[in-house]
Parts: structure tokens; C-alpha cells; sequence
């Protein structure tokens, strides 16, 4: 053991003994360049760090920071192929070197990446952990999260949630929802029940559900994200854990088993998971950034009977049980029910009411059979097919079950249809000038208005001069105004929007009836539930132009932006009193300032309620009361080329205004005549009346004139949204807050993907950045006691700087009194006197971690090494002795030893060599012996088959010789016949002809029998030639089998030249029996030549016939001599051709 320690420490000792001649070489090196050059243009710092940089294309991107230069940072920028490669600096090559103005970085400090020792960057799964937490830091470690398929992570209580763009099944399976519950909710213990868990939405769910169910605590969970998000798609995920959790702890064979035996939910508890798809089928629609965006914001209150809470400190069952839900919902996007951008679409009800089948649309409405898209205005066209999987028509059904689900059937549904083919009808009326008359309009689509007029049951004329005149009210009179075609549009579009807003407001009331526990659960009549709040609302929008909406939306943003800072800030205040730190050391900067300008009494929302309720109000008078009321608040902002414009500084960034029809937009008001019009209407939704939320507040707080305004109704839009958002903030001021925020990683909707500035945005816009901001605003980095001790050891003089560590403190305090000392004596440099003539540290250490002020930990970083002289110096004294006492033994007693051991070693392989060589000969000897054996038993065998050979030869000769001699007895015979035969045919023509026939017939057989014949002896003779070759082969392997032994063998020396001489006889009998078959082919073929004269002959003679016969049947009186010619011509012709034939067909075969 005591070996290994000196080998270890002489192995580190080499190492910091180069690192400290380094540092002395750098030393000198420096001292020598500050000699030479002026004080403002010292030589770089050697210390290279891993930094990032700001990027106008990319926001931040890793460099390496080789040194400073006064107030510019000397860095080298690797390059990359493309962003989504860049992770750190070790990754791209090497680029070219610049320099950086450190006055444009807080504290005039590079922010440093979060590498290990290699440069590879880590990856947090809780940014708190981060050490070096800021923006480019939080971006690099959710690109690494992201790109490794890990959607979800965490700083302290919130959860960021990256859009992967794909469904990762494994993570929202049964068992995983199981996990969770059991983990955080049902196992007890004292400490974070996320330790060791990967984030996820179902640790929101189920921390909310544990704070509820265990300390009867309300909860809400706040989801914030820009459109694509995935905010609605979040909402669901922790609605659909939330409702599981309740089931209470799993068995650990459930939990491991099958999903297929999850627990099935009661009808109250389905309906409230099933009607969410209700409200995106009516407030969600296809935008640019998002194919199922919703277009308001929604609060849904999960309702839990929580009454038996009490019961809940075992753990062992579920007393918490989920009852109902209602949900509340704020600023519906109304503007596009009329208008939407080309590419985008508007509201999802519309396309699956004009996709449903013609048999269904004809029972709600028969001028709805038929129809498409084009058939409606305001609808149009869209490239979207499909939406979540789904096309419009099977959306459409599934939205009717949940409205069935929710007791929306029958003549309700048949309602509900009707009121929006309202909406859709509305979009096709058109106007024209009255007569002529610009100032009047009258309407020019009578077919569309009749039956829009059929649609809500009143009467054509009353439709009609409700959008073509304007009743007006003073004290003493009531008169009618007629309105321009223009205007009449106007309040066609302005009818239509209230009408659908009616229809969304009616929707959610259904769904709230049919789920909300008052009502629902347990026979209804209790309203002493627990409430888990789910707020799904619009993150904070800066678009190119920005209107009324955006105003509306970001402000909204400002109060939970206010909430958020109060919780973070919480959060931080029990950080810091855990650890012992003063709060005084807290500062941030909060958001009140742009809270007061938009909503104080002479703020945005005062001056715009003015500008509504005065007869005269505009969008310009709006503008200059605002600034002019407002011209001392730090937040607004002048835009001295656009009199129409103002901005505001809000705390995401700086957004501008344009105030064109914000006054108009702010009235949510009917003229009377529109109201009376739906009144009139015998369409329940389209005349229902919306009741009040609350009281409306007073226009700009002031009290406002009190006569009546003649044909305006009801409050301004801001003022209605401003008391919804007050009730909101109040109930959730009433709750404990978790957040999720969620990211949108890219533009073009792809898996994996995750570009910079868009992310940096979103994390700005979100809070994320404010958050991190506030959390460490007085001390921006972090490191435990002991990572501080062992990381900055080299830089303390312990004699100077001594710790007030004792015996008798546990390890965690002697931890902190050794940190506490390191820090003292490292960051000396560093102290500073505030405003106060307090010196100031630039550290605290709290009871298990250091907190750095901003530019601690990257001096502590860039100076580290300066330190390790002395130690190397220790390094070195000890690793050198090891050397030296080594050496020393190895000369006295190693010598002999290792003498003995190479004689040893030597003898060893000698006796092994002899071994070895007596093994192979013994090896060979037998081989030898085998061989000759084989030899001996194949020469036996090989004489065996030449004596059966020449026996076989023998008689194939003998055979051969008679077959020859008969055959040339009978070609002799043959020959001699077949002219005897020819001579007697050309004397008897027809005789010869008979006999001619009989003998071409045996000469045919003949032919054929010597064709046989010849065929067989050519078969013969293959067989004595492949003989042959097998002889000739074995004597060529016995020959080589001869030298190769070297054995003399006289005896087979001569069988193998009687073997020879054998073999020389056959070929010579062989080549006469060639020449001999090549004589008879010729004499064949002779023979074959006369036949054909013959054959010529006859065909001439039959020719001469048949000019005979011509000549007979021409001049011939008698007719029996005719015919008996014929019958001798007719078997002349017939012979000929037998013959002709017998002759090819021996031409054709050959011999």
C-alpha cells in the first residue's frame, strides 16, 4: 500500500512540477514584457478559460478566452458547421483570435461555460446546480438536454418544458405516472422527494397534489409559453396525471406490471378529463406558429374532496379524491372570427361543422348541405388537413360525443349548430350605396340575409335595418341614423363577434355544469373543495406591429410576472436563511413601475376607459393623454416619428404600440339596435344574455360622468378584463404557485432542432432569465463548502490566513471555517467598501456552500493555478526521495537477485528448446513411416486396375476387328445390289420403282445399324481412352511418389514400362481404327451421292411423266387410257417422295 502511495504522489508530482515551472516560466516571462512595454499595454494573461460570447446571429456562442488586454478580453472563436453543433469550445476547430470589450458583459467578466476538466459541457437536470447560472448557460444546458431526447428540466421550483416536436412514449407511460405518484406524493421521508428523479411535468402534479392532500393547502400550476409551445398540450399531461394520482399508492407488482391494468375513472372524473378537446374545438385555431393554438386564456380549478385530510399522515390510501373542475376563461380572441391571416385559420368549429357529412348538416340547417369552405367568407381555404392527427369531419364527431358527454345533445346541440352557422352566414352579407347615396347603404346579398334572417328566426326587415341604420337616444327624442356601406360592415363583423363570443361563454358554461362539484358530486350542495388551479394563458407577444390584443396579453403577463418574482424571491429568502446568510444581501429590481404606468389612475387603462366613454374619443387623443400624464415613468416610451405609437418598457424586453383602433377594440359594446336584434332572435344562445362577473370597474377610477351614453352599453374591454385578471391574481395569491414554462426550441417545428435567439427570447419573455437574475442578484455563483476546499486549496496561505476548525466541529463546520479561510485569503483582492464605508467580501459562506459575488469565481478560476509553486516544491521533495531510496535498493539488493533469475530463465529455455526439438523428431519419424505405407498399399491397388485394364483392352480390340469386318462385308453387298437394282429399275420403270422402294428401306436400316455401330465404337473408345488416362494418371503419381521417397522399386519400374508399351499398342490400334471409320464415312458418303443421282434421276423422269400425262389428258379421246395414266403417275409421284424424304433425312442425321 505504501508502495502505491509513493507511486501515486511521484506521478502527481511530476505533474505539478511542469505545471509549476510553467508558472514561474509565465512569471518571468510577464516581468520581462512589463519592463519593455507601458503600463496600458501589458501582455495577455496565460490562463485560458472556457467562455461564452455574444453573437448577433447565434446570441451566445463558446469561445476560449486566452487573456485580457486592459479592458478587452483576447479570445479565440472555434467555428462549427452549423449552430446546432455548437455545444462547447472543444467541439469546433480552431478559429481565428480577437478581442472582446469587456464593458459590454456584467461585471466586465466573460461568462464561463460549464465544462468538465476535458471542456465537454455538462448537463444540469437542476439549473440550480448550474455553477455558473446565467443566460448562456441555462441556453447551452437545455440544448444538451434537448438534443439528448430530454424535454424537461429544472430550476429549483420551476420546470422547463422544451417542445421536442415528437411524442416520447416511455415518458407519460402508466408505470412512469405510477412512479412518480409513489415517489413524491406516497413515500415519506424528510427529504426533497425530487432527489434522484428526472424532471417532469408529473412532479408539478404531484407536489401540487401532496400540498393539497397532506397540508390542505391550495395549489395552482401557472403554464406560460409563446404559441407551438405546448402549453395546452402540458395542461393535459398534469390534468391526466392529476386525475391518476388520486388513486393512491401503487403495489410494486402493479407498478411494474402491464399498463392495460390501470384503474378506470368515474364518469365525474372522465368527463372532466374529456372535455378539454370542447374548449380547443371552440377557442383553439391553426395559426403559423401552431396548428392547434388557443386563442384564449383559460384557469381550470381541478376540484378535490379533501375533507378527510386528516387521515392523509399514514400514507397508506388516497383521501383526496378528485370531485370536479370549472373553469374561467379570459380574452378570446374575437377579431378572428372575421379576419385571419392567409396561411392561418380561424376558429376549429367552423371547418369540422363544414366537414361534417350532408346527412348531419341537413338536420341542423338545410342550406348547410352542400357546402364547403368557399361556400363561407370569413372561412376560406387552408392548407391544413389535419390537426392532431385527425381531419375536420372526425373531429367533428369526436366533438359531438364530448358535448353529449357534457349534456350537449338533442335540440341543444341542434342550437348550439344553428347559432354558429350564424356566424358563418354573416360572413357572406354584403353592402352598396343606397340609390346612389354614399351615406346610406343598403344590402346587396338578399338571398344571404333571407336566410341568415330563417337562421335566428326574425324577420328580413328587421335583420336588415339593424345593419343599415343606428338609433340614437338625447333626453327629449329617439331618431334613426343611416349608415354608410362601410360602417354597415363594420357592425355585421361586430355582430358576429359577440355572437360567437356568446357561443363560447355558452360552451364553457355547459361544460362547467356538467363537471363543476357544487352540482356533480355526491348529489351536489357542498362547496368546501380543495382546488389544484391550472392557468394555461398566452405568453408575452412582441410582433413586428403590435395593437390592443398585444397590450391586453402582455399586461396580463406583467401581474404573473409580479406573482413570479414574489415566489422566486420567497424562494430565495428560505435559500438564504437555510444557509445563514443576511437578506439584506437581496436586491432586484421588480416590475412595479410598468404595473403602475398601464394600470394607475392616470395610466394606459385610465386614459384609454376616458377616450371610450367620450363622445368625441380617438386613437390620437388617447396617444398624447398617455404620454403626456405618464412623461415621467421610466417605462414609456416615445416614438418621436410616430405620433400614433407608444411603447412600454415591459420586464421582457422593450415593445412598441401602434394605437390605431384602440379605442374601438377597447369598446366591448353593442349599439342598441344589434342587441334588440338578438333579443328578437328564437335561437336560445344567439339571445342569451352573459351575466356579469363582477361589477364593472369605474372608467379610470375616477367615477366618470354619470348620464347616460346614448347607444352604448355595458364597459370597456380593458376595464371587464382588468377586474377578470384582479380575481385571478387574488385567488391565486390564496394558492402555492408552481410554475412551467414552456419552450418553443425552433420555428420550423423539428425534432431535435434548437435555434438560439428564438430560445434566448422565450427564456427572457418567460421569466426564466428574471428569475435567475433575482435568485442570484447578490451572489450570481455558487460552490459547497467542500468543492471549495478542494478546488481552491492551492491558493491559501495557511500561516497568514489559519482556519478556526477544532476537533470537535462536525465535518460540515469544519468545511466551512476551511472555506471561510481559502476564500479570505484568495479574494483579499477583491474586497470593496460600499456607499456606507463597510468593507465588503466578495464571498459569504453559509453552512454548506460559498456564495461568489459577481467576477469572484472567474478571478478565483483565472488565478488557480498561480498557487501550486509550494506545493509542486512538496511534490517534487517527496516523489524524488521515492527515486533515490528505489534506486538504492535495486544496487544492494536487487543485483544477485536478478542475476539468479536470468540464469534460471536461461536454463529454462534450453531444456524447453531440446524438448521441443526431441517432440518433432519423434513427430517426423512417424509421419515417415505412415507415408511409406500408404505408397506401398496404393502401388498394390494401382497394379490391380492395369491388369484389368489390358483384359478390357483385349477384348474391346477383339469385338472392334469383328464389327469392321462385317460391316465391310455387307457395304461390299449392299453395293454390289444397289447397282444390279438400279440397272433393272431404269429397264422396268414401275417395277423398278417397287423394288427401288424396298431395298431404300433396307438400305435406310442398314444405314442406321452402322451408325450404331459406329456410335459404339466411338463410346468403346472413349472408355479406353479415359482408361487410358487414369493409367497415364496413376503412373504420373507413381513417379512422383518414386521421387519423393527415393526408394528404389525395380519391379515397378518394369511393370510401368510394360505398362507403357501396353499403352503405346492401343494407341496405334486405336489410330487405325480412326483411319478405318474415316474410309467407311467416305465410302458412305460415296453411296449417299448416288442415291441422290438416282433421286435426281427419278424426278426428272416424273417431270417427263407429267408432261406425258398433260400431253394424254390434252389429245386423248379415249377416257380409260386417261385414267390409268393418271393412277401410274399418281404412284410414281408417291414413291418419289418417299424416297426424297428417306434421302433428306439421312443427309440431315449424318454419320
Amino acid at each position: 500500500i505504501l508502495f502505491l502511495l509513493r507511486l501515486t504522489e511521484y506521478k502527481q508530482a511530476s505533474t505539478y512540477l511542469l505545471r509549476g515551472r510553467a508558472v514561474r516560466a509565465t512569471c518571468q516571462k510577464t516581468n520581462h514584457n512589463n519592463k519593455q512595454k507601458k503600463p496600458a499595454t501589458m501582455g495577455k494573461d496565460k490562463k485560458k478559460s472556457f467562455v461564452f460570447i455574444r453573437d448577433p446571429d447565434y446570441g451566445w456562442r463558446p469561445a476560449v478566452q486566452e487573456g485580457t488586454r486592459g479592458n478587452k478580453a483576447i479570445v479565440t472563436v472555434p467555428e462549427f458547421k452549423d449552430e446546432q453543433s455548437m455545444m462547447s469550445s472543444v467541439g469546433g476547430k480552431k478559429g481565428e483570435e480577437g478581442e472582446v470589450n469587456l464593458k459590454d458583459y456584467e461585471a466586465e467578466v466573460l461568462p464561463l461555460q460549464n465544462v468538465d476538466h476535458n471542456g465537454n459541457l455538462q448537463e444540469f437536470a437542476d439549473m440550480v446546480k448550474l455553477p455558473y447560472l446565467h443566460e448562456a448557460g441555462i441556453l447551452y444546458n437545455l440544448k444538451k438536454r434537448h438534443i439528448d431526447g430530454k424535454p424537461y428540466t429544472r430550476t429549483g421550483d420551476i420546470v422547463i418544458a422544451v417542445n421536442p416536436f415528437q411524442w416520447f412514449t416511455d415518458l407519460y407511460t402508466e408505470n412512469k405516472r405510477k412512479y412518480y405518484s409513489n415517489k413524491i406524493v406516497w413515500e415519506g421521508g424528510e427529504k426533497d422527494p425530487r432527489e434522484g428523479l428526472e424532471p417532469h411535468i408529473y412532479e408539478v402534479s404531484s407536489l401540487s397534489y401532496k400540498g393539497l392532500a397532506f397540508q390542505g393547502i391550495d395549489q395552482s400550476i401557472l403554464v406560460s409559453g409563446e404559441s407551438g409551445a405546448g402549453k395546452t398540450e402540458t395542461v393535459k399531461i398534469a390534468m391526466n396525471h392529476m386525475a391518476s394520482v388520486q388513486a393512491g399508492p401503487q403495489k410494486l407488482d402493479d407498478l411494474y406490471g402491464d399498463d392495460a391494468g390501470s384503474n378506470e375513472l368515474d364518469p365525474v372524473v372522465q368527463r372532466v378529463v374529456d372535455s378539454n378537446p370542447l374548449l380547443e374545438a371552440f377557442g383553439n385555431a391553426s395559426t403559423r406558429r401552431n396548428d392547434n393554438s388557443s386563442r384564449f386564456g383559460k384557469y381550470l380549478q381541478l376540484q378535490f374532496d379533501n375533507q378527510n385530510k386528516g387521515g392523509m399522515a399514514s400514507a397508506s390510501n388516497s383521501n383526496c379524491r378528485l370531485a370536479g373542475s370549472k373553469c374561467e376563461v379570459y380574452l378570446l380572441e374575437k377579431n378572428r372570427v372575421t379576419y385571419h391571416d392567409p396561411e392561418e385559420r380561424t376558429y376549429h368549429i367552423f371547418y369540422q361543422v363544414i366537414a361534417a357529412p350532408d346527412s348531419v348538416k341537413s338536420d341542423f340547417w338545410d342550406k348547410l348541405k352542400g357546402t364547403n369552405r368557399d361556400s363561407f367568407k370569413w372561412v376560406g381555404k387552408s392548407a391544413t388537413k389535419k390537426v392532431e392527427g385527425m381531419s375536420d369531419d372526425e373531429h367533428f364527431d369526436n366533438t359531438c360525443k364530448i358535448l353529449e358527454l357534457v349534456n350537449v345533445h338533442g335540440l341543444k346541440l341542434r342550437t348550439l349548430v344553428r347559432s354558429v352557422c350564424v356566424v358563418l352566414q354573416a360572413g357572406n352579407i354584403t353592402f352598396g350605396a343606397k340609390g346612389g347615396d354614399t351615406d346610406k347603404s343598403e344590402i346587396t346579398s338578399a338571398k344571404e340575409v333571407a336566410e341568415m334572417a330563417d337562421l335566428m328566426g326574425v324577420s328580413t326587415e328587421d335583420l336588415g335595418l339593424a345593419f343599415t341604420e343606428r338609433t340614437m337616444k338625447t333626453k327629449t327624442e329617439t331618431y334613426k341614423v343611416p349608415l354608410t356601406a362601410t360602417v354597415a360592415q363594420e357592425a355585421v363583423e361586430s355582430f358576429a363577434k359577440e355572437v360567437y363570443g356568446k357561443i363560447f361563454l355558452w360552451v364553457v358554461q355547459e361544460v362547467n355544469k356538467a363537471t363543476k362539484a357544487e352540482d356533480n358530486y355526491q348529489g351536489g350542495g357542498r362547496d368546501d373543495f380543495g382546488i389544484i388551479g391550472m392557468l394555461d394563458i398566452f405568453g408575452f407577444e412582441s410582433f413586428v406591429v403590435n395593437r390592443f390584443e398585444q397590450l391586453c396579453i402582455n399586461y396580463a403577463n406583467e401581474k404573473l410576472q409580479q406573482k413570479f418574482t414574489e415566489d422566486v424571491f420567497r424562494a430565495v429568502q428560505l435559500e438564504y436563511e437555510a444557509e445563514g446568510i443576511a437578506l439584506a444581501e437581496i436586491s432586484y429590481d421588480d416590475n412595479t413601475d410598468v404595473l403602475d404606468l398601464i394600470e394607475s389612475r392616470t395610466g394606459l387603462l385610465a386614459m384609454l376607459n376616458e377616450e371610450c366613454i367620450r363622445p368625441k374619443g380617438s386613437d390620437y387623443d388617447f396617444v398624447q393623454k398617455a404620454l403626456s400624464q405618464n412623461k415621467t415613468s421610466p417605462c414609456l416610451l416615445l416614438n418621436k416619428t410616430d405620433r400614433m405609437s407608444f411603447g412600454v418598457h415591459h420586464y421582457a424586453g422593450k415593445v412598441m404600440y401602434a394605437a390605431e383602433g384602440f379605442v374601438a377594440s377597447n369598446q366591448d359594446t353593442l349599439p342598441t339596435d344589434l342587441e334588440d336584434l338578438m333579443m328578437k332572435s328564437d335561437n336560445e344562445i344567439v339571445s342569451w344574455k352573459v351575466p356579469e362577473a363582477a361589477p364593472a370597474a369605474k372608467a379610470g377610477g375616477r367615477g366618470g360622468p354619470r348620464r347616460q351614453k346614448s347607444n352604448i352599453v355595458g364597459s370597456t374591454v380593458w376595464a371587464k378584463y382588468k377586474t377578470q385578471l384582479t380575481s385571478l391574481m387574488t385567488s391565486l395569491r390564496k394558492t402555492s404557485s408552481r410554475y412551467i414554462r414552456c419552450i418553443k426550441p425552433n420555428m420550423k417545428k423539428k425534432p431535435i432542432l434548437m435555434e438560439h435567439i428564438p430560445t434566448v427570447e422565450q427564456l427572457r419573455c418567460a421569466g426564466v432569465v428574471a428569475a435567475v437574475t433575482l435568485a442570484r442578484s447578490a451572489f450570481p455563483n455558487r460552490l459547497d463548502n467542500q468543492g471549495v476546499r478542494f478546488r481552491y486549496n492551492s491558493m491559501w496561505d495557511k500561516n497568514a490566513f489559519p482556519t478556526k476548525k477544532t476537533s470537535s466541529m462536525t465535518p460540515e463546520e469544519g468545511a466551512r471555517c476551511d472555506a471561510e479561510a481559502i476564500l479570505t485569503c484568495a479574494l483579499k483582492i477583491k474586497e470593496f467598501v460600499d456607499k456606507g464605508g463597510n468593507v465588503k467580501q466578495a464571498f459569504v459562506v453559509g453552512k454548506t456552500k460559498s456564495f461568489f459575488r459577481a467576477g469572484a469565481m472567474e478571478y478565483l478560476e483565472s488565478n488557480r493555478a498561480t498557487g501550486l509553486d509550494s506545493q509542486a516544491t512538496t511534490i517534487q521533495k517527496i516523489g524524488r526521495g521515492y527515486v533515490t531510496r528505489k534506486r538504492f535498493r535495486d544496487l544492494v539488493h536487487g543485483a544477485a537477485e536478478r542475476e539468479k533469475k536470468m540464469r534460471e530463465e536461461a536454463e529454462r529455455k534450453a531444456r524447453e528448446r531440446k524438448e521441443k526439438f526431441e517432440r518433432e523428431k519423434a513427430d517426423r519419424d512417424a509421419a515417415r513411416q505412415g507415408d511409406k505405407v500408404k505408397l506401398q498399399q496404393k502401388l498394390k491397388k494401382v497394379k490391380e486396375q492395369m491388369e484389368e485394364a489390358d483384359e478390357y483392352k483385349k477384348q474391346s480390340l477383339g469385338e472392334i476387328s469383328d464389327r469392321k469386318a462385317k460391316a465391310q462385308e455387307e457395304i461390299e453387298a449392299l453395293r454390289d445390289q444397289t447397282s444390279e437394282e438400279a440397272r433393272k429399275a431404269l429397264m422396268e420403270p414401275k417395277k423398278l420403282a417397287a423394288q427401288q422402294k424396298k431395298k431404300i428401306e433396307e438400305n435406310t436400316k442398314l444405314i442406321e445399324y452402322l451408325k450404331k455401330e459406329n456410335k459404339k465404337i466411338r463410346k468403346d473408345h472413349g472408355k479406353i481412352k479415359a482408361k487410358y488416362d487414369v493409367v497415364k494418371s496413376n503412373n504420373d503419381k507413381l513417379i512422383e511418389n518414386n521421387e519423393s521417397t527415393g526408394e528404389n522399386f525395380d519391379d515397378l519400374n518394369e511393370t510401368t514400362g510394360r505398362v507403357h508399351q501396353k499403352n503405346e499398342d492401343l494407341t496405334v490400334t486405336l489410330e487405325k481404327a480412326k483411319k478405318d471409320n474415316k474410309k467407311l464415312k467416305e465410302k458412305c458418303m460415296a453411296k449417299q451421292e448416288e442415291y441422290m443421282s438416282q433421286a435426281e434421276t427419278r424426278l426428272e423422269y416424273q417431270k417427263t411423266m407429267a408432261r406425258i400425262l398433260n400431253m394424254i389428258q390434252d389429245q386423248s379421246k379415249e377416257q380409260q387410257l386417261v385414267e390409268d395414266t393418271v393412277v401410274i403417275a399418281l404412284e410414281c409421284e408417291a414413291e418419289a417422295k418417299a424416297i426424297m424424304a428417306a434421302l433428306e433425312a439421312e443427309t440431315g442425321d449424318g454419320f
